[in-house]
Protein backbone atom coordinates (compact mmCIF):
# COMPACT_ATOMS: atom_id res chain seq x y z
CA UNK A 1 0.00 0.00 0.00
CA UNK A 2 1.51 3.60 -1.26
CA UNK A 3 1.07 6.31 0.93
CA UNK A 4 0.21 9.66 -0.31
CA UNK A 5 1.80 12.86 0.90
CA UNK A 6 -0.79 14.02 3.33
CA UNK A 7 -1.30 10.35 4.78
CA UNK A 8 3.00 10.94 5.19
CA UNK A 9 2.07 14.14 6.82
CA UNK A 10 -0.14 12.52 9.19
CA UNK A 11 2.03 10.27 10.29
CA UNK A 12 4.88 12.52 10.81
CA UNK A 13 2.78 14.67 13.45
CA UNK A 14 1.60 11.52 14.94
CA UNK A 15 5.29 10.65 15.26
CA UNK A 16 6.50 13.65 16.54
CA UNK A 17 3.31 13.75 19.00
CA UNK A 18 4.46 10.54 20.53
CA UNK A 19 7.85 11.71 20.60
CA UNK A 20 7.09 14.09 22.97
CA UNK A 21 4.84 12.90 25.15
CA UNK A 22 7.73 9.90 25.79
CA UNK A 23 10.56 12.44 26.17
CA UNK A 24 8.16 14.42 29.13
CA UNK A 25 7.53 11.25 30.89
CA UNK A 26 10.58 10.12 30.78
CA UNK A 27 12.22 12.91 31.92
CA UNK A 28 9.56 13.60 34.74
CA UNK A 29 9.49 10.17 35.66
CA UNK A 30 12.90 9.23 35.81
CA UNK A 31 13.66 12.56 37.89
CA UNK A 32 11.42 11.87 40.44
CA UNK A 33 12.26 8.01 40.65
CA UNK A 34 15.96 8.40 40.86
CA UNK A 35 15.60 11.72 43.04
CA UNK A 36 13.98 9.58 45.18
CA UNK A 37 16.22 6.72 45.54
CA UNK A 38 19.66 8.94 45.99
CA UNK A 39 17.48 10.68 48.73
CA UNK A 40 17.20 7.22 50.65
CA UNK A 41 20.55 5.79 50.37
CA UNK A 42 22.50 8.44 50.51
CA UNK A 43 20.46 9.76 53.65
CA UNK A 44 20.72 6.03 54.65
CA UNK A 45 24.76 6.17 55.05
CA UNK A 46 24.67 10.19 56.42
CA UNK A 47 22.46 8.59 59.29
CA UNK A 48 24.08 5.19 59.82
CA UNK A 49 27.02 7.34 60.40
CA UNK A 50 25.30 10.06 63.10
CA UNK A 51 24.16 6.72 64.89
CA UNK A 52 27.41 5.36 65.02
CA UNK A 53 29.14 8.57 66.24
CA UNK A 54 26.38 10.11 68.48
CA UNK A 55 23.98 6.84 69.93
CA UNK A 56 27.17 4.20 69.35
CA UNK A 57 30.44 5.07 69.58
CA UNK A 58 31.13 1.92 70.53
CA UNK A 59 29.14 -0.94 68.94
CA UNK A 60 29.17 -4.67 69.67
CA UNK A 61 32.04 -5.79 67.33
CA UNK A 62 30.13 -8.80 66.80
CA UNK A 63 27.45 -6.94 64.80
CA UNK A 64 29.87 -4.43 63.13
CA UNK A 65 30.03 -6.75 59.83
CA UNK A 66 25.84 -5.88 59.93
CA UNK A 67 26.84 -2.07 59.34
CA UNK A 68 28.97 -2.89 56.47
CA UNK A 69 26.90 -5.04 54.54
CA UNK A 70 23.94 -2.18 54.65
CA UNK A 71 27.20 0.47 53.93
CA UNK A 72 27.60 -1.87 50.65
CA UNK A 73 24.09 -2.62 49.56
CA UNK A 74 23.06 1.28 50.11
CA UNK A 75 26.23 2.03 47.79
CA UNK A 76 25.31 -0.67 45.25
CA UNK A 77 21.57 0.75 45.58
CA UNK A 78 22.96 3.96 44.27
CA UNK A 79 25.13 2.46 41.86
CA UNK A 80 22.57 0.77 40.09
CA UNK A 81 20.46 4.12 39.90
CA UNK A 82 23.78 6.37 38.62
CA UNK A 83 23.76 2.84 36.13
CA UNK A 84 20.09 3.27 35.36
CA UNK A 85 20.57 6.74 33.87
CA UNK A 86 22.86 6.12 31.17
CA UNK A 87 20.33 3.24 30.15
CA UNK A 88 16.87 5.29 30.04
CA UNK A 89 18.54 7.56 27.71
CA UNK A 90 19.25 4.77 25.40
CA UNK A 91 15.89 3.22 26.33
CA UNK A 92 14.46 6.85 25.41
CA UNK A 93 16.67 6.97 21.81
CA UNK A 94 15.24 3.41 20.99
CA UNK A 95 11.45 4.25 21.56
CA UNK A 96 11.89 7.20 19.25
CA UNK A 97 13.50 4.91 16.54
CA UNK A 98 11.05 2.28 16.97
CA UNK A 99 8.14 4.74 17.00
CA UNK A 100 9.28 6.09 13.49
CA UNK A 101 9.71 2.68 11.90
CA UNK A 102 6.52 1.44 13.29
CA UNK A 103 4.30 4.79 12.48
CA UNK A 104 6.53 6.57 9.76
CA UNK A 105 8.05 3.06 8.06
CA UNK A 106 4.77 0.68 9.10
CA UNK A 107 7.14 -1.76 10.46
CA UNK A 108 6.71 -3.94 13.37
CA UNK A 109 7.61 -2.41 16.74
CA UNK A 110 10.69 -3.69 17.85
CA UNK A 111 11.83 -4.82 21.26
CA UNK A 112 13.65 -1.97 23.15
CA UNK A 113 15.89 -4.14 25.75
CA UNK A 114 17.39 -0.53 26.99
CA UNK A 115 14.01 0.03 28.32
CA UNK A 116 13.91 -3.70 30.12
CA UNK A 117 17.08 -3.08 31.57
CA UNK A 118 16.56 0.24 33.00
CA UNK A 119 13.48 -1.35 34.83
CA UNK A 120 15.46 -4.61 36.22
CA UNK A 121 17.99 -1.47 37.79
CA UNK A 122 15.77 0.40 38.65
CA UNK A 123 13.49 -2.46 40.72
CA UNK A 124 17.31 -3.79 41.97
CA UNK A 125 18.20 -0.62 43.68
CA UNK A 126 14.88 -0.60 45.53
CA UNK A 127 15.81 -4.22 46.69
CA UNK A 128 19.48 -3.57 47.33
CA UNK A 129 18.17 -0.20 49.09
CA UNK A 130 15.59 -2.43 51.48
CA UNK A 131 18.34 -5.45 52.11
CA UNK A 132 20.29 -2.92 53.24
CA UNK A 133 17.72 -1.13 55.59
CA UNK A 134 17.50 -4.75 56.81
CA UNK A 135 21.08 -4.93 57.65
CA UNK A 136 20.89 -1.39 59.26
CA UNK A 137 17.81 -2.36 61.26
CA UNK A 138 19.23 -5.42 62.56
CA UNK A 139 22.42 -3.83 63.41
CA UNK A 140 20.86 -0.62 65.40
CA UNK A 141 18.67 -3.37 67.20
CA UNK A 142 21.77 -4.87 68.63
CA UNK A 143 23.11 -2.18 69.56
CA UNK A 144 20.83 0.23 71.39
Amino acid sequence: MKNNAADIDKKYDLFIEERKILVKSLQESSRTFDKAILTLASGSFVLSFAFIKDLVPRPNTGTIWLLHYSWFFFALSILLILISFLTSQKACLKQIENSFASIIEEKKEIKNIWSFLTSSLNYSSILFLLIGYIYWIVFVCNNF
